[in-house]
This record gives structure tokens, C-alpha cells and sequence, in this order.
């Protein structure tokens, strides 16, 4: 680290800033879904209007920050959907200037404009720009930080209370990340010691300290008492560790084959994080590593280290879940590909440096706007892209539309396995959950016990509970908007509904 590369932010770097948040946020709008994409989606949604962790409202840990900074933007909206999203375009242009800020701290101006454009252009990060999730708001924060917490490990004064006011607020977003990053934030810590002296430094320490602890427990304590205590907090989150946790965690008993389920996951969804952004390391890694010759200093090596160990270790023995939640470690690969980028062209003329950046980006584009939901056919390898945005809206879409067109609420009951979106985008309609996996023992339903009169309507929402209808002599199909059909039951006046284990069934 050197203080050259610690230069103060000058005209140019607020100009590309401003122009690339300008175009990553306008490169969103076009594909913005329409429909919440995920169950948490709708989890925030339902937390907008009574927040409960409980109740699911949002899922554990809370992510109580978000769900705040969602209630303040919804003012402005009025619709959950378009107030998430909205915030998510925001964050995603956020999020290339924290790149290119940190890119041109490291390394110099070329690497942070390659590394925003890389992070920018991704097909994954794209596709979570366009989705009610809280993913890139917390990359954003992450990337801060580790901006932020750069500066600090230079002997910046100027960056240590920022430094600890981004990690408290990422960790009221999203309250792993802080814990992800603590390992960085003690490395940067040493070295901001090392470099102002410990005389001196242990009074920034405190400092930081004290307003992240501060910070910490202004979202920390209603979190906790919104659910009863920390007691009560406690036995929720270790319920929901262990629901999740307990087929992929090695140390929950998923041995061998949990590690191997969560390596396979990190591998997909990092080589397609990457997408593009991985012809530069391709290129030059094997030269480098043959000529002995490390990509980065030591002590930008270690900085990277400290960064993505903790969430790689998580990931690996304990649970991988969904894509977005590599965007803690990402950017590091992403500072590598970019600093292999310019290594590569760094002899030639500045055009050079242009086409080959472009070609990245255009590569990206290309796989986020082209590639089809299941590229290799069949439902077996899905890929997040457009095609999957535009599939997810249609599929809910057109069912909604055509139970409120053909079917009353007032004798009509919905099944479900995605009954979340049920909940939220048919509250007029009762709605019965189907478990596809742990689906246990039988329940049986009358109309007159549902709230419903006449003969009763059972619409069989998703296309997997087909397979467990056994009552042929009473379906019926509803054409779909967009192509196929919906199944549903009409059952007459004291039939009785019956829900089991493997099957769907109507008895007199």
C-alpha cells in the first residue's frame, strides 16, 4: 500500500462515478420484474406492514434496517413490489461507484473502472438489480466497507468512523455481513495501528468501537424485543439454522455430501458471478503463476484474504443458499480480473485498454439478456437471466389472472407449494399449503369449514401437485395466458377434501 495510491478523490473520479451509477442504473429499467420474484420477496413485503421474525415477516435474522429503509421509500410508491426493486436499482449503481472507488484506491483509475464495469455488467449481478431482494444493497455496504476499511489500513484518520457507520448499518441490513467482515476490519484495524501508532491509534479504535457498537444496538434492541427478548430470539434463529442448516453442514451431520452440495453450488454460482470477467484471469493467472510472480503485493494479498476467508469458510461447511449471497466475496475476484485486464494491455495504447473492457461488458450483456431460463433444456441447469425474469412474472401472473377471472373467492380455495405469493397477491382467496417434500400425515376440508358456499372450487396452483391429484372425475383445466393450463377440482355441496402425504384426493 502506498500513499500514491490513497490519492484524494479529484473531479475525474466524481465524474465517472456519477456516469457509472447513471449507467447501471438505466440499464435496469428496461428489465424490472413485475411480479416478487422469491418467497423472501414477499417475507419483506408482509414485514413492510407488521414486522415479526416469527411470523416469517421477514425470514431470520431480521434484516431490520432493510425492512426501515423500505417502510421510508414505500412513502414515494405505495406497492412493496416496485419499492423493493427501486431500491435495489438504486444500490446497483451504488455499488459499481464503491467498485470503482475501491478498484482506484488499491490499484489506480483503470482497475476501477474495469472492476465497476465487471460487477456491473454480470449477468448475476444484473439479474438481482431487477428483484425485490435486499442483495445489492448489502453489496454496496460491503463494498463500502471494504473501501472504507482500506483507507483505514493506509493510516486514513479521515475513514475510521465512516468505516465503522458502514459496517453497522450492512449488519442492520443484513446482520451476517458484519460478522463476514470482522476478520478484515481487525486486519485493517492492526494496520492502522501499525501505521499512526498505538499511543495515538487506541483513541480511533474506541472511537470506531463505540459508534459501531452504538449503531449496532440501535437496530439490535428492537429487532430483539419485537419477537420478546433475546431468549425468544435466540430459540427462533437456532430453529431456523436448524431447518436450513442441517442437510448441508458438516458439522450438523450432512458430512461428505453437504460439503460436496455446498462446493458445487459455490462453484456454479461463482463461475457465473464471474461470467466474462473470467477471460482476463484465465489469460494471465497461468503466466503469472509460471514465472513465480504474484498478481498482488502481500499485503493487498492478505487484505483479500481476510476479506473473503470468513464467508468461504461458512459457505463451504456450513450452508450455500442462494446465488446473490457471493456478493460478499465477489468483488475481490472481480479486482483480480481487472488488474489481470490492464497487466494484459498495460504496453499498448489507451483504445486497447477500451475495446478489450467493452468486450467484457458486452459478453455480460449478452448472457444476462440471451441466455434462456434452462439453457441446456429439460429443467436441469437453471440460469438467472432475463428469461427467467420474464418466465417467473408470466407464470404468476397468468394464474392470477385467471382464478380472479373464472374462479370466486367466495367458493374457491387455493392449494399451494408456493403459497407465499398466494397470500400476498390473493388475500380474497382461502389457501391451503402443500409441503411437496415433508407433506405428512392427512387433512381433510369442507367448504362450509373454509368460509366458502356452494360447490367448491380447489385450484391446484402449481403444475408439480398435478402428479399427486388422484381425483380424475373432478378436474377440470383453465387455460393459462400465456400457454398450458391450470388444474382444478369442482367438488359438489358435503364432499370433503383431502390433503395426504402423496396424494390429493376427494371423498363424499
Amino acid at each position: 500500500m502506498t500513499e500514491a495510491n490513497s490519492r484524494a478523490i479529484h473531479c475525474q473520479d466524481i465524474l465517472y462515478s456519477l456516469a457509472l451509477f447513471l449507467l447501471t442504473a438505466l440499464s435496469r429499467l428496461p428489465f424490472r420484474s413485475q411480479i416478487m420474484y422469491h418467497w423472501d420477496s414477499v417475507n419483506f413485503a408482509f414485514a413492510m406492514l407488521k414486522f415479526d421474525v416469527a411470523a416469517d415477516r421477514p425470514q431470520s435474522p431480521g434484516y431490520i434496517v432493510y425492512v426501515w429503509i423500505c417502510r421510508i421509500v414505500d412513502a414515494l410508491f405505495h406497492d412493496p413490489q416496485t419499492t423493493m426493486v427501486w431500491i435495489t436499482i438504486a444500490s446497483s449503481g451504488l455499488a459499481a461507484v464503491a467498485m470503482y472507488l475501491l478498484g482506484r484506491t488499491m490499484f489506480d483509475r483503470r482497475v476501477g473502472l474495469a472492476s465497476a464495469l465487471m460487477l456491473a455488467s454480470g449477468p448475476l449481478f444484473w439479474f438481482y438489480g431487477e428483484i425485490a431482494l435486499p442483495h445489492t444493497l448489502d453489496t454496496f455496504l460491503v463494498i463500502l466497507s471494504a473501501w472504507l476499511l482500506y483507507e483505514v489500513a493506509l493510516g486514513r484518520v479521515w475513514a475510521v468512523a465512516p468505516a465503522a457507520v458502514s459496517l453497522a448499518v450492512a449488519g442492520g441490513i443484513r446482520q451476517q455481513t458484519p460478522v463476514f467482515l470482522a476478520l478484515l476490519a481487525l486486519f485493517a484495524g492492526v494496520r492502522f495501528l501499525q501505521r499512526i501508532g498505538w499511543r495515538r491509534g487506541w483513541r480511533w479504535g474506541a472511537l470506531a468501537v463505540g459508534v459501531f457498537g452504538l449503531l449496532c444496538a440501535a437496530w439490535f434492541f428492537p429487532l430483539i424485543n419485537s419477537v420478546g427478548g433475546l431468549a425468544r430470539y435466540r430459540q427462533i434463529m437456532g430453529g431456523y439454522a436448524e431447518h436450513y442448516n442441517t442437510a448441508t453442514s458438516v458439522f450438523l451431520g450432512a458430512g461428505a455430501e453437504g460439503l460436496m452440495h455446498n462446493l458445487r453450488k459455490l462453484g456454479i454460482y461463482t463461475l457465473y458471478g464471474m461470467s466474462a470477467a473470467l477471460l482476463p484471469l484465465a489469460v494471465y493467472m497461468p503466466v503469472r503463476l509460471w514465472r513465480r510472480k504474484w498478481m498482488v503485493r502481500w499485503e493487498r494479498g492478505l487484505f483479500g484474504l481476510a476479506w473473503i476467508l470468513p464467508s468461504l469458510i461458512f459457505y463451504t461447511l456450513i450452508h450455500m443458499g442462494q446465488q446473490g449471497l457471493i456478493f460478499v466475496y465477489l468483488p475481490v475476484l472481480l479486482l483480480l480480473s481487472a488488474r489481470a485486464l490492464i497487466w494484459i494491455v498495460e504496453r499498448r495504447e489507451q483504445p486497447i485498454w477500451a475495446v478489450a473492457m467493452a468486450l467484457v461488458v458486452v459478453v455480460n450483456a449478452a448472457l444476462f439478456i440471451g441466455l434462456p431460463e434452462y439453457p441446456l433444456g429439460s429443467g436441469r441447469f437453471k440460469v438467472l437471466s432475463w428469461d427467467t425474469l420474464r418466465n417467473n412474472d408470466a407464470y404468476y401472473q397468468d394464474r392470477f389472472n385467471a382464478i380472479r377471472e373464472h374462479l370466486p373467492a367466495e367458493s374457491t380455495v387455493v392449494v399451494a407449494a408456493r403459497w407465499r405469493h398466494v397470500q400476498w397477491y390473493l388475500p380474497e382467496y382461502p389457501w391451503l399449503p402443500f409441503n411437496l417434500r415433508t407433506q405428512a400425515g392427512k387433512s381433510e376440508f369442507r367448504a362450509e369449514g373454509l368460509g366458502l358456499t356452494g360447490e367448491m372450487n380447489v385450484v391446484l396452483f402449481d403444475p408439480e401437485l398435478e402428479s399427486f391429484n388422484r381425483a380424475s372425475a373432478k378436474t377440470f383445466l383453465l387455460p393459462l395466458e400465456h400457454g398450458g393450463a391450470m388444474t382444478f377440482l369442482r367438488l359438489r355441496p358435503g364432499e370433503t377434501l383431502c390433503l395426504g402425504e402423496r396424494e390429493i384426493e376427494v371423498k363424499q
